[in-house]
């Protein structure tokens, strides 16, 4: 018998996983699950997102076919995971963001000011 070596699958939460779970679906629906992984995210975030990836693959296993409700549902878990991660930042730093906001109103030109 030949030696066959097969990669271990994809670390759930991923980029990778995302591609294998929704690779063959449409554009939009594979975009939103690539918009859902938390793979990337340092460790304490990722209990805030991690929900609405599970919950977005259980939806692709649970409807195998694609239409514009499925691309809204998915699109509406990334919404909510969004605010999720956010309140999660709050919560754990007591601020409103990741980035610190400018200390001053910064103005960029603009095609009002003249500069034409």
């Amino acid at each position: 018998m030949p030696n066959q070596t097969t990669s271990p699958p994809p670390a759930y939460g991923t980029t990778e996983h995302a591609h294998m779970v929704a690779g063959h679906r449409w554009d939009a629906i594979h975009d939103g699950l690539q918009w859902l992984t938390y793979g990337h995210l340092p460790p304490p975030l990722r209990p805030y997102s991690a929900p609405f990836y599970a919950a977005a693959v259980n939806l692709l296993d649970a409807i195998g076919t694609d239409s514009p409700e499925l691309t809204t549902a998915i699109n509406g878990l990334v919404a909510a995971k969004d605010s999720a991660v956010r309140a999660g930042i709050r919560h754990t730093t007591g601020r409103a963001g990741s980035v610190p906001r400018p200390q001053a109103v910064i103005h960029p030109p603009g095609l009002s000011d003249g500069n034409q």
